[in-house]
């Protein structure tokens, strides 16, 4: 009885052994890249939307320090100092063509890759734009959707792609309050809005950036504020629900999904995040707000100074 057991035992351990390694096998195959692209908390939730990501994790890569943290990090990016370390993330994901493909496309149309070291009101080389890839597909991958990408912008009146694309040589995870950090905090900086330039290789099945209209200047007021906001922006909403929806000031309010100044007025620079309020008097740009952190107040009294 006893060596009956014994060969019962054997016997089912060798038949979960194949039936762990039959479902090993039939699991699809999944690969990494690292991809930066300004403040990685916005970064981590616009990639982890992609079909086809399996996994994220956000971290620094690109610099000599060996045991960076958010705080060194951060010191580095704004000393001017050559090999510091940029905020990425790690993204696993289905490893075949089409999905590389879709996943670097979201990467070039939801950040501005044109702006060197940093990325809208981010500033500093921890926010540059960077690719780091493990493979030579993924190199490849990276500069075709590059040399795609970079006549769209230039059409649009915008500069050469600045993003760095070079070989991965480690990556530090960040601090664990940083992980998924906009899902815990629904209400967290993002500072993302992408250049309303769609990628163009229909290949990639990327549902394209739209390029709203500009507003008709001669249709809005003498001071005027605009909204400027995208679809897929969660503070916009919160600003319309807290502050548009009750709007009551004789200056006048309107939102736009554009990112340029109303047709025939005059903006100072691009608008690099979602929302930007600006206050124009007389068709040209004399102050903005950047963000809504949640605080009516805070951006009330922002107003209340400017007019």
């Amino acid at each position: 009885m006893m060596l009956m057991r014994k060969i019962q035992a054997v016997a089912l351990g060798l038949l979960l052994s194949c039936s762990m390694l039959a479902s090993a096998e039939n699991a699809p195959a999944s690969e990494s890249i690292v991809l930066g692209m300004g403040c990685f908390w916005g970064a981590e939730k616009r990639v982890s939307e992609v079909p086809g990501v399996i996994k994220t994790e956000v971290g620094y890569a690109g610099g000599s320090n060996q045991s960076p943290t958010y705080e060194t990090v951060s010191k580095e990016g704004h000393s001017g100092k050559a090999a510091t370390h940029a905020e990425v993330v790690k993204v696993t994901y289905t490893n075949n063509t089409a999905t590389l493909e879709k996943l670097l496309a979201a990467f070039w149309q939801n950040h501005d890759p044109t702006q060197g070291n940093r990325q809208g009101n981010d500033i500093g080389s921890n926010y540059r734009s960077v690719i780091f890839y493990s493979t030579e597909i993924q190199q490849q991958a990276a500069l075709k959707t590059r040399d795609i990408y970079q006549p769209a912008l230039t059409m649009a009146g915008l500069g050469k792609i600045t993003t760095d694309i070079a070989p991965l040589k480690a990556f530090y995870p960040a601090e664990s309050y940083h992980q998924q950090y906009l899902k815990k905090n629904p209400d967290g900086y993002c500072g993302l809005g992408g250049t309303g330039v769609a990628f163009p290789d229909s290949s990639t099945q990327v549902t394209p950036v739209a390029t709203a209209a500009p507003l008709d200047g001669k249709k809005l007021s003498k001071q005027q504020l605009v909204v400027f906001e995208s679809e897929t922006c969660h503070f916009c909403k919160a600003f319309e629900k807290d502050i548009m929806s009750q709007w009551k000031s004789a200056v006048s309010m309107t939102k736009t999904l554009s990112t340029q100044a109303p047709a025939g007025w005059i903006i100072k620079e691009k608008i690099w995040a979602t929302p930007t309020i600006v206050l124009f008097e007389n068709g040209r740009e004399v102050a903005r707000h950047t963000g809504y952190d949640g605080d009516p107040q805070h951006f009330l009294s922002w107003l209340d100074k400017q007019i």
